[in-house]
Protein backbone atom coordinates (compact mmCIF):
# COMPACT_ATOMS: atom_id res chain seq x y z
CA UNK A 1 0.00 0.00 0.00
CA UNK A 2 1.39 3.80 -1.02
CA UNK A 3 1.13 5.72 1.84
CA UNK A 4 2.01 9.50 1.23
CA UNK A 5 2.74 12.79 3.56
CA UNK A 6 2.62 15.51 1.48
CA UNK A 7 2.70 19.63 2.90
CA UNK A 8 0.71 22.37 2.06
CA UNK A 9 1.61 25.78 2.09
CA UNK A 10 -0.02 29.30 1.55
CA UNK A 11 1.74 28.93 -1.65
CA UNK A 12 3.47 25.41 -2.43
CA UNK A 13 1.97 22.23 -2.14
CA UNK A 14 3.89 18.85 -2.29
CA UNK A 15 6.52 16.68 -1.06
CA UNK A 16 9.00 17.87 1.61
CA UNK A 17 11.72 15.73 2.56
CA UNK A 18 10.77 15.12 6.31
CA UNK A 19 7.72 15.09 5.91
CA UNK A 20 7.53 12.56 2.83
CA UNK A 21 9.71 10.35 5.17
CA UNK A 22 6.76 9.92 7.45
CA UNK A 23 4.49 8.03 5.03
CA UNK A 24 7.17 6.34 3.53
CA UNK A 25 8.14 4.87 7.01
CA UNK A 26 4.39 3.82 7.10
CA UNK A 27 4.71 2.32 3.62
CA UNK A 28 8.36 0.42 3.85
CA UNK A 29 7.49 -3.27 3.88
CA UNK A 30 4.11 -2.90 5.27
CA UNK A 31 1.93 -5.70 5.72
CA UNK A 32 -1.56 -6.05 3.74
CA UNK A 33 -4.32 -5.14 5.59
CA UNK A 34 -7.57 -5.55 2.70
CA UNK A 35 -8.10 -4.34 -0.72
CA UNK A 36 -10.56 -1.60 -0.22
CA UNK A 37 -7.81 0.68 0.05
CA UNK A 38 -4.27 1.01 -2.42
CA UNK A 39 -3.07 4.35 -1.30
CA UNK A 40 -3.58 6.60 1.75
CA UNK A 41 -2.40 10.45 1.49
CA UNK A 42 -2.47 12.44 4.18
CA UNK A 43 -1.98 16.22 3.34
CA UNK A 44 -0.19 18.69 6.15
CA UNK A 45 -1.58 22.09 6.33
CA UNK A 46 1.28 24.31 7.84
CA UNK A 47 -0.22 28.40 9.06
CA UNK A 48 2.10 30.62 7.51
CA UNK A 49 3.67 33.16 10.48
CA UNK A 50 5.99 35.48 7.71
CA UNK A 51 4.69 38.23 5.75
CA UNK A 52 3.36 36.55 2.32
CA UNK A 53 4.90 37.35 -0.97
CA UNK A 54 4.08 40.47 -3.20
CA UNK A 55 0.71 40.06 -4.75
CA UNK A 56 -0.17 36.86 -2.81
CA UNK A 57 -1.65 38.07 0.69
CA UNK A 58 -5.20 37.14 -0.40
CA UNK A 59 -4.22 33.87 -1.44
CA UNK A 60 -2.55 33.55 1.87
CA UNK A 61 -5.20 35.02 4.06
CA UNK A 62 -7.55 32.90 2.28
CA UNK A 63 -5.47 29.61 2.82
CA UNK A 64 -5.46 30.40 6.71
CA UNK A 65 -9.51 29.90 6.87
CA UNK A 66 -9.45 26.70 5.46
CA UNK A 67 -7.32 25.93 8.77
CA UNK A 68 -10.50 26.29 10.53
CA UNK A 69 -11.96 23.55 8.00
CA UNK A 70 -9.40 20.95 9.52
CA UNK A 71 -9.28 18.29 9.70
CA UNK A 72 -11.38 16.70 6.87
CA UNK A 73 -11.16 13.04 4.76
CA UNK A 74 -12.76 11.64 1.90
CA UNK A 75 -12.69 8.17 0.38
CA UNK A 76 -12.27 7.29 -3.58
CA UNK A 77 -13.76 3.64 -3.65
CA UNK A 78 -13.57 3.53 -7.35
CA UNK A 79 -9.64 4.76 -6.98
CA UNK A 80 -9.09 2.78 -3.66
CA UNK A 81 -7.52 6.33 -2.19
CA UNK A 82 -7.99 7.67 1.11
CA UNK A 83 -6.70 10.70 2.26
CA UNK A 84 -7.14 13.32 4.50
CA UNK A 85 -6.16 16.99 5.40
CA UNK A 86 -4.84 18.01 8.39
CA UNK A 87 -2.92 20.86 10.35
CA UNK A 88 0.61 20.53 11.59
CA UNK A 89 1.12 22.76 14.51
CA UNK A 90 5.11 21.13 15.11
CA UNK A 91 6.50 23.94 12.70
CA UNK A 92 5.62 26.84 10.80
CA UNK A 93 5.05 27.09 6.85
CA UNK A 94 7.12 30.24 7.28
CA UNK A 95 10.27 27.87 8.97
CA UNK A 96 9.78 24.93 6.42
CA UNK A 97 9.86 27.91 3.49
CA UNK A 98 13.02 29.35 5.00
CA UNK A 99 14.60 26.02 5.36
CA UNK A 100 13.63 24.74 1.70
CA UNK A 101 17.33 25.67 0.55
CA UNK A 102 18.96 22.65 -1.20
CA UNK A 103 20.51 20.70 -0.07
CA UNK A 104 18.09 19.08 2.30
CA UNK A 105 18.54 16.62 5.35
CA UNK A 106 15.95 14.20 6.73
CA UNK A 107 15.13 16.31 10.24
CA UNK A 108 14.54 13.56 12.30
CA UNK A 109 12.49 15.65 14.87
CA UNK A 110 10.01 16.76 11.79
CA UNK A 111 9.73 12.68 11.10
CA UNK A 112 8.68 11.84 14.43
CA UNK A 113 6.64 14.67 15.04
CA UNK A 114 4.86 14.10 11.58
CA UNK A 115 3.84 10.61 12.07
CA UNK A 116 2.57 11.44 15.80
CA UNK A 117 0.49 13.71 14.43
CA UNK A 118 -0.88 10.93 11.82
CA UNK A 119 -1.25 8.55 13.85
CA UNK A 120 -3.23 10.60 16.13
CA UNK A 121 -5.29 11.86 13.08
CA UNK A 122 -6.41 8.57 12.12
CA UNK A 123 -9.85 8.38 13.30
CA UNK A 124 -10.91 11.03 11.10
CA UNK A 125 -9.87 8.02 8.68
CA UNK A 126 -11.47 5.70 9.57
CA UNK A 127 -14.79 7.74 9.65
CA UNK A 128 -14.89 7.26 5.89
CA UNK A 129 -14.84 3.43 5.89
CA UNK A 130 -17.82 1.51 5.65
CA UNK A 131 -18.34 -2.11 7.65
CA UNK A 132 -18.67 -3.70 4.24
CA UNK A 133 -15.33 -2.05 3.09
CA UNK A 134 -12.07 -4.46 2.99
CA UNK A 135 -9.61 -3.22 5.34
CA UNK A 136 -8.67 -4.04 8.80
CA UNK A 137 -8.41 -0.56 10.23
CA UNK A 138 -7.90 -1.79 13.81
CA UNK A 139 -4.88 -3.24 12.68
CA UNK A 140 -3.79 -0.51 10.31
CA UNK A 141 -3.88 1.99 13.18
CA UNK A 142 -1.80 -0.41 15.86
CA UNK A 143 0.97 -1.01 12.86
CA UNK A 144 0.95 2.62 12.75
CA UNK A 145 1.89 3.11 16.33
CA UNK A 146 4.03 0.47 16.35
CA UNK A 147 5.83 2.15 13.76
CA UNK A 148 6.05 5.52 15.03
CA UNK A 149 7.66 3.39 18.73
CA UNK A 150 10.01 1.50 15.93
CA UNK A 151 10.72 5.38 14.26
CA UNK A 152 14.84 5.54 14.55
CA UNK A 153 16.29 9.03 15.49
CA UNK A 154 19.31 9.58 13.25
CA UNK A 155 19.68 10.42 9.37
CA UNK A 156 22.06 7.61 8.76
CA UNK A 157 18.88 5.17 9.65
CA UNK A 158 16.30 6.65 8.29
CA UNK A 159 17.57 7.90 5.00
CA UNK A 160 18.08 4.11 3.31
CA UNK A 161 14.38 3.67 4.04
CA UNK A 162 13.34 6.82 2.18
CA UNK A 163 15.56 5.84 -0.44
CA UNK A 164 14.46 2.23 -0.65
CA UNK A 165 10.86 3.38 -0.71
CA UNK A 166 11.37 6.31 -3.73
CA UNK A 167 13.54 3.04 -5.18
CA UNK A 168 10.27 1.13 -5.42
CA UNK A 169 8.14 3.89 -6.48
CA UNK A 170 9.77 4.60 -9.34
CA UNK A 171 10.79 1.35 -10.24
CA UNK A 172 6.48 0.97 -10.36
CA UNK A 173 6.01 4.18 -12.19
CA UNK A 174 8.31 3.31 -14.98
CA UNK A 175 5.90 0.34 -15.78
CA UNK A 176 2.84 2.25 -15.96
CA UNK A 177 1.54 3.74 -19.49
CA UNK A 178 1.51 7.77 -20.30
CA UNK A 179 -2.02 8.18 -19.04
CA UNK A 180 -1.68 6.11 -15.53
CA UNK A 181 1.61 8.20 -14.95
CA UNK A 182 -0.68 11.12 -14.84
CA UNK A 183 -2.37 9.81 -11.82
CA UNK A 184 -5.52 12.19 -12.50
CA UNK A 185 -8.52 11.62 -10.55
CA UNK A 186 -10.95 12.58 -13.55
CA UNK A 187 -14.17 12.90 -11.49
CA UNK A 188 -12.74 16.63 -11.13
CA UNK A 189 -12.91 17.53 -14.40
CA UNK A 190 -15.53 17.45 -17.36
CA UNK A 191 -16.68 14.55 -18.63
CA UNK A 192 -15.94 15.70 -22.14
CA UNK A 193 -11.78 17.18 -20.85
CA UNK A 194 -9.92 13.90 -21.78
CA UNK A 195 -11.32 13.70 -25.93
CA UNK A 196 -10.76 17.27 -26.34
CA UNK A 197 -7.28 17.24 -24.92
CA UNK A 198 -6.10 13.79 -25.69
CA UNK A 199 -2.43 14.01 -25.29
CA UNK A 200 -1.07 12.86 -22.12
CA UNK A 201 1.42 16.30 -22.01
CA UNK A 202 -1.46 18.25 -21.93
CA UNK A 203 -2.13 17.27 -18.58
CA UNK A 204 1.14 16.91 -16.98
CA UNK A 205 1.40 18.63 -13.90
CA UNK A 206 5.42 17.92 -13.91
CA UNK A 207 6.74 18.97 -17.71
CA UNK A 208 7.45 22.88 -17.89
CA UNK A 209 6.18 23.66 -21.54
CA UNK A 210 2.67 22.09 -20.85
CA UNK A 211 0.00 24.25 -20.20
CA UNK A 212 -0.60 23.68 -16.56
CA UNK A 213 2.71 21.95 -15.67
CA UNK A 214 4.46 25.45 -15.02
CA UNK A 215 4.22 27.74 -11.73
CA UNK A 216 1.92 29.77 -13.52
CA UNK A 217 -0.19 27.30 -15.51
CA UNK A 218 -0.46 25.14 -12.12
CA UNK A 219 -1.74 28.23 -9.77
CA UNK A 220 -4.18 29.63 -12.61
CA UNK A 221 -5.80 25.49 -12.68
CA UNK A 222 -6.02 25.10 -9.41
CA UNK A 223 -7.61 29.52 -9.06
CA UNK A 224 -10.07 28.74 -11.49
CA UNK A 225 -10.98 25.43 -10.01
CA UNK A 226 -12.20 27.16 -6.67
CA UNK A 227 -13.57 30.32 -8.58
CA UNK A 228 -15.24 28.34 -11.09
CA UNK A 229 -17.02 26.59 -8.27
CA UNK A 230 -19.60 29.53 -7.59
CA UNK A 231 -19.20 31.51 -10.99
CA UNK A 232 -20.17 28.22 -13.80
CA UNK A 233 -21.75 30.89 -15.83
CA UNK A 234 -19.31 34.05 -16.04
CA UNK A 235 -17.05 34.65 -18.85
CA UNK A 236 -13.76 33.07 -17.54
CA UNK A 237 -12.38 36.88 -19.27
CA UNK A 238 -14.20 38.37 -15.83
CA UNK A 239 -11.34 35.55 -13.87
CA UNK A 240 -8.34 36.38 -16.32
CA UNK A 241 -8.78 39.79 -15.58
CA UNK A 242 -8.99 39.63 -12.04
CA UNK A 243 -6.04 37.04 -11.82
CA UNK A 244 -3.91 39.90 -13.51
CA UNK A 245 -5.08 42.39 -11.09
CA UNK A 246 -4.12 40.15 -8.56
CA UNK A 247 -0.75 39.78 -10.04
CA UNK A 248 -0.05 43.46 -10.77
CA UNK A 249 -0.36 43.32 -14.02
CA UNK A 250 -2.16 45.54 -16.94
CA UNK A 251 -4.09 43.28 -19.17
CA UNK A 252 -4.68 46.00 -21.50
CA UNK A 253 -0.65 46.43 -22.42
CA UNK A 254 0.56 42.75 -20.72
CA UNK A 255 4.07 42.93 -22.54
CA UNK A 256 5.26 46.00 -20.73
CA UNK A 257 7.88 43.95 -19.53
CA UNK A 258 9.78 40.37 -19.15
CA UNK A 259 8.32 38.91 -16.12
CA UNK A 260 4.67 40.94 -17.60
CA UNK A 261 5.03 39.19 -20.99
CA UNK A 262 5.48 36.00 -19.60
CA UNK A 263 3.13 36.05 -16.77
CA UNK A 264 0.32 36.57 -19.01
CA UNK A 265 1.48 34.41 -21.70
CA UNK A 266 1.43 30.89 -19.08
CA UNK A 267 -1.89 32.44 -17.73
CA UNK A 268 -3.46 32.77 -20.62
CA UNK A 269 -2.55 29.67 -22.07
CA UNK A 270 -3.30 28.01 -18.84
CA UNK A 271 -6.74 29.36 -18.19
CA UNK A 272 -7.84 28.14 -22.00
CA UNK A 273 -6.78 24.52 -20.76
CA UNK A 274 -8.19 25.40 -17.07
CA UNK A 275 -11.30 26.08 -18.68
CA UNK A 276 -11.37 22.88 -21.30
CA UNK A 277 -10.77 20.95 -18.18
CA UNK A 278 -13.42 22.36 -15.86
CA UNK A 279 -15.86 23.68 -17.67
CA UNK A 280 -15.41 21.26 -21.43
CA UNK A 281 -15.02 24.05 -23.76
CA UNK A 282 -13.49 27.57 -24.06
CA UNK A 283 -14.68 31.33 -24.95
CA UNK A 284 -14.03 32.54 -28.54
CA UNK A 285 -12.53 35.07 -27.02
CA UNK A 286 -10.16 33.49 -25.02
CA UNK A 287 -9.34 30.77 -27.42
CA UNK A 288 -8.08 34.33 -29.35
CA UNK A 289 -5.72 35.32 -27.01
CA UNK A 290 -4.25 32.35 -25.65
CA UNK A 291 -3.28 31.75 -29.23
CA UNK A 292 -2.12 35.31 -29.58
CA UNK A 293 0.29 34.43 -26.93
CA UNK A 294 0.92 31.16 -28.27
CA UNK A 295 2.04 32.94 -31.63
CA UNK A 296 3.91 35.52 -29.89
CA UNK A 297 5.75 32.97 -27.60
CA UNK A 298 6.65 30.61 -30.52
CA UNK A 299 8.64 33.70 -32.61
CA UNK A 300 10.74 34.76 -29.46
CA UNK A 301 11.64 31.24 -28.80
CA UNK A 302 12.31 30.46 -32.64
CA UNK A 303 14.92 33.48 -32.33
CA UNK A 304 16.73 31.89 -29.68
CA UNK A 305 19.83 30.22 -30.70
CA UNK A 306 21.73 29.53 -27.73
CA UNK A 307 19.07 27.21 -26.00
CA UNK A 308 19.22 23.71 -25.97
CA UNK A 309 15.31 22.78 -25.21
CA UNK A 310 14.03 25.96 -28.11
CA UNK A 311 13.06 23.08 -30.44
CA UNK A 312 11.06 20.94 -27.76
CA UNK A 313 9.84 24.20 -26.22
CA UNK A 314 8.28 25.24 -29.64
CA UNK A 315 6.89 21.67 -30.69
CA UNK A 316 4.93 21.94 -27.60
CA UNK A 317 3.78 25.07 -27.77
CA UNK A 318 2.76 24.19 -31.49
CA UNK A 319 0.82 21.46 -29.94
CA UNK A 320 -0.91 23.94 -27.32
CA UNK A 321 -2.04 26.04 -30.05
CA UNK A 322 -3.65 23.39 -32.03
CA UNK A 323 -5.28 22.09 -29.95
CA UNK A 324 -6.69 25.48 -28.86
CA UNK A 325 -7.76 26.34 -32.30
CA UNK A 326 -9.63 22.58 -32.09
CA UNK A 327 -11.34 23.70 -28.85
CA UNK A 328 -15.04 23.59 -28.39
Amino acid sequence: MKISALHRLYNVYGGQKSISMAGYWLEHNSPEFGIAIDEIEIIMHFYHDGPARKSLESMQKEFHQTLKSLPKSKFLRKKKQLTLEIEGTFITGYEIERLSKPPIQINPAWVKSALHTIVEALPFLEKKLKKSDDFDFKSFKAYCKDRLSALPSTIEELQPVYDEVLSSRKAAFEKLDPWEKLDISWEDYHETARALLPDPFLWSVTDEFSPNGNDTGADTLELFKEWNKKNETRCTIEFLSKLMIDWEIDIKSPYANEYSSYTYFQATVGLAFASAKIRGECEDELKKLASAALDRQINTMSLDVGWEFKDECVNKLAICKSIIEKMA
